[in-house]
């Protein structure tokens, strides 16, 4: 009884082989998911940050177009707008669409549309951000006038 005893301990010692492989794709199982989270969690970081450089190009553009003499703001400056150089890797075959026009409300005023464009992946589809100014023609002040 004691040679069976003992016999039977040194069988269950360690792991059997059918015990070690189950643990081993356990691991691996949790792995490849471990893996896919952190693969979907860049690139929502890098879609993100493509967002957030088109909001910040298109809010830049507008802002230029604001401190601009009213009278440049033109075709020839609409078509010269374009993706910053510092910012080109955020966006993969981005470009900046900005178009005038008249507004038909407020006489002698410009209407600014800028639409940064641009797409996240090979195979998605494109992505882009409006944003939208009215500017009038600025007047000078007078000197001498009442404060």
């Amino acid at each position: 009884s004691m040679g069976s005893l003992y016999s039977f301990r040194s069988r269950r010692a360690g792991f059997t082989m059918t015990e070690a492989l189950a643990a081993l794709a356990i691991f691996a199982v949790l792995a490849v998911v471990v893996a896919q989270c952190v693969v979907w969690s860049l690139r929502e970081r890098a879609k993100h940050a493509a967002h957030h450089a088109a909001i910040e190009i298109a809010a830049n553009v507008l802002e230029e177009a604001r401190a601009m003499p009213f009278e440049h703001l033109d075709e020839a400056w609409a078509n010269g707008q374009a993706i910053p150089s510092e910012m080109a890797g955020h966006m993969a075959s981005g470009k900046v669409l900005v178009t005038l026009e008249a507004d038909k409300i407020a006489p002698g005023a410009k209407i600014v549309h800028v639409e940064v464009r641009w797409q996240a992946e090979a195979e998605a589809s494109e992505q882009s951000v409006k944003m939208t100014t009215v500017l009038g023609p600025r007047s000078r002040k007078t000197e001498g006038g009442k404060p």
